[in-house]
């Protein structure tokens, strides 16, 4: 069911009608305004709350004026000079020169010195010292030799020479002993020691009669040379 509006109750129909009564209202009431002036003997006075805060620049004072120094007075004028100048006849001299006066005899020049005497010639310098003689150096000792050495007498003759020590037989002891030495060029021992040994009493006993044994010397290239060689010692009980 469509409901309809009242043509009194429609407000939008008068609208355009009360704008222009407003408008009609507000531009009468402005020409009003500016046509209408006040009476002369009223003043309008306008109060204000606010206090206006003045602030106070310290200005510094002003110095004393002191006057620039005076300038330095003007130089004197130059004073002019003559340009003839009197000389009295007081400070001039007569100077007579004789021309028959002979003249001063020259200088005499030194004599020249004496020459130095040549230097002596160089003397020779003196000869090189000879060469430091070469250490004797000790004869090599072959291990083995072309010719080995001999023992004078055999090992026989060296076992005779061998003293059994009493206390070892007492004792029960026998071995061998080795003894290992150097033959030099005359057959003599030299640095006789023990390679092995069953008892220190037959040591010594090996090595004392090793000591008084005389041997053939060894030869390399038929000539006498040391050899190291060695015997051995054998203590046996009978």
């Amino acid at each position: 069911m469509a409901l309809y509006k009242e043509p009194s109750a429609d407000l939008k129909r008068k609208y355009p009608i009360y704008l222009q009564i407003g408008l009609l209202l507000s531009l009468g009431l402005t020409i009003l305004a500016f046509t209408v002036s006040l009476p002369e003997g009223d003043d309008v006075q306008v109060y204000s709350d606010q206090t206006e805060v003045i602030e106070l620049e310290e200005i510094p004072p002003t110095q004393e004026y002191v006057p620039p120094p005076p300038p330095p007075p003007a130089p004197p004028p130059p004073q002019e000079v003559p340009d003839e100048v009197e000389v009295e006849d007081d400070v001039i001299e007569e100077i007579d020169l004789d021309l028959n006066e002979a003249p001063p005899p020259p200088p005499r020049t030194p004599p020249p010195p004496p020459k130095a005497a040549p230097p002596p010639p160089p003397t020779a310098a003196p000869p090189p010292p000879p060469p430091p003689e070469p250490e004797p150096t000790e004869p090599e000792i072959f291990e083995v030799a072309e010719v080995q050495p001999e023992l004078i007498g055999g090992l026989a003759d060296l076992q005779s020479r061998v003293e059994y020590p009493e206390f070892a037989r007492r004792a029960g002891v026998e071995g061998q002993v080795v003894v290992q030495f150097v033959v030099d060029e005359r057959g003599n021992v030299v640095d006789p020691v023990v390679l092995r040994s069953p008892n220190d009493l037959l040591a010594e006993a090996a090595l004392k009669a090793v000591r008084d044994s005389k041997f053939k010397p060894g030869q390399q290239r038929g000539r006498p040379v040391k050899v190291r060689f060695a015997v051995p010692v054998t203590f046996r009980l009978r």
